[in-house]
């Protein structure tokens, strides 16, 4: 199985044929693959020089060249070196209109696991004045809530993808609630938070992602308050998720918890092995990969607890396929692709915390000292290893990691990039690392 590392190379020198030696050794040669997440692929391009250049003239070249070798359309961010360490600090404000046209209920795998919150969501959608069908309950919140990569994000997406073909004109605000703290918290201290109301209290819908990062936020979480109050007030809908439900999230303000459980909650459970089977070859149609019958019961049974990680899986499985010019996957390829995934029913929170303990055990620092702000070289490599493990093995967001760590999500990106930096460099961390997720896997 190729590493990215290998593909990058392969597709720079396939490219290289096709322009001047010349350009070739100043514009290419330099490039460096960083890292490969979701459908971005960053490339560090040294100098800043190079990567204006290369972004100008280059970038379609690239783009399509890797959108061939991967059979699914490619992002390119190139960086130079000096961004490298937080060069996804910088997040979208708001969904695209690509990523809204990606995710609909059409292509929403319907399970057991998910149907409350599948028909919760296709009746806001329907119908966006905050009123049920049903006179006895409103919909307004509506708040979905599940572990991470179990399709909550995918679902608010279609609902404004569905709005948005039934009335163009809605304005709808779609927002991370870590982007909704940060945006808040610049124009506070720029004494600008009338441009902030306006933004925010004008639109038709609103929806924010993950609002256990408001938690403990108590400057964010009144005005967190006072924005949904608004949308309550004129009758306007306010669409919600998070990873765990209002009662379990602590620090939350009582008031806008009481808020939201006088609207619907609706939780998505780990997928059961019938659902995970027709992800599978729902991904399979959407990709283009052929996979047998067994192959695709093979990959169900292992990958149990994150829809994310099975796409995950079709993804990289379509990949090789390209790339090898073997169109017929067999069992020995699914089985390196899935090797760094936990295959056990295990809640996340439970593996993450055999995660902390095998690197406690293994770098002798304590589970206290791992979460602890203590940035002595001994107890921040481990750390920084333990992010990278769950990044891997998890298929936690970011921001998630960052939670469980109390770091910021650029911390976390940063943390993870010098691991794989590492990894590249020294093939005994390679080692270490493997046999720790094997332990984690195995017990």
């Amino acid at each position: 199985m190729k590493s990215f590392d290998d593909i990058f190379e392969k597709i720079k020198a396939q490219l290289e044929l096709n322009i001047t030696e010349t350009a070739a050794e100043l514009w290419f040669e330099p490039l460096k693959f960083v890292m490969f997440d979701n459908d971005t692929m960053v490339i560090d391009c040294g100098e800043e020089f190079v990567k204006t250049l290369v972004s100008d003239k280059y970038y379609q070249t690239w783009k399509q060249a890797l959108s061939d070798a991967f059979g699914f359309e490619i992002n390119i961010k190139f960086i130079s070196t000096a961004e490298k360490p937080g060069y996804e600090a910088k997040k979208r404000q708001h969904m695209s209109q690509q990523d809204l046209q990606k995710e609909t209920f059409e292509n929403f795998v319907v399970g057991p696991s998910n149907k409350f919150a599948y028909s919760a969501a296709k009746a806001v959608a329907s119908s966006t004045n905050g009123i049920s069908v049903n006179s006895t309950m409103s919909y307004n919140p509506l708040f979905i809530y599940g572990n991470s990569g179990l399709g909550k994000t995918h679902l608010l997406n279609a609902i404004a993808n569905r709005i948005k073909e039934n009335d163009p004109a809605k304005k709808i605000i779609f927002v991370k609630a870590e982007e909704f703290t940060n945006e808040f918290l610049n124009h506070l201290s720029n004494k600008t938070t009338a441009l902030f109301h306006d933004k925010y209290r004008s639109a038709d819908i609103i929806i924010i992602d993950d609002i256990q990062f408001l938690a403990g936020k108590e400057t964010t979480q009144e005005e967190f308050f006072h924005t949904i109050d608004s949308y309550i007030v004129e009758n306007k809908q306010i669409i919600l998720s998070s990873d765990r439900p209002p009662k379990d999230i602590s620090t939350l303000a009582d008031r806008i918890r009481g808020r939201i459980e006088q609207g619907l909650l609706a939780d998505i459970q780990p997928p059961e092995l019938e659902t995970r089977i027709n992800i599978i070859k729902n991904k399979c149609e959407i990709y283009g990969l052929v996979l047998e019958e067994d192959i695709i019961i093979y990959i169900a049974e292992k990958v149990k607890n994150n829809i994310r990680q099975l796409d995950g899986v079709v993804k990289k499985l379509k990949a090789y396929s390209n790339l090898s010019g073997d169109s017929k996957i067999i069992l020995s390829d699914v089985q390196n692709v899935i090797k760094n995934i936990v295959s056990s029913n295990q809640p996340i929170p439970q593996i993450t915390e055999k995660i902390i303990l095998e690197v406690s055990r293994n770098y002798n620092v304590s589970v206290d000292e791992l979460y602890s702000k203590k940035r002595d070289i001994n107890i921040s490599n481990p750390r920084q290893i333990a992010m990278y493990i769950m990044r891997n093995v998890t298929g936690m967001t970011f921001q998630e990691i960052g939670k469980k760590f109390g770091r910021n999500y650029s911390t976390v990106i940063h943390s993870i990039g010098t691991v794989e930096e590492k990894i590249n460099e020294d093939s005994s961390l390679k080692a270490q690392i493997s046999d720790i997720i094997k332990n984690v896997q195995e017990n």
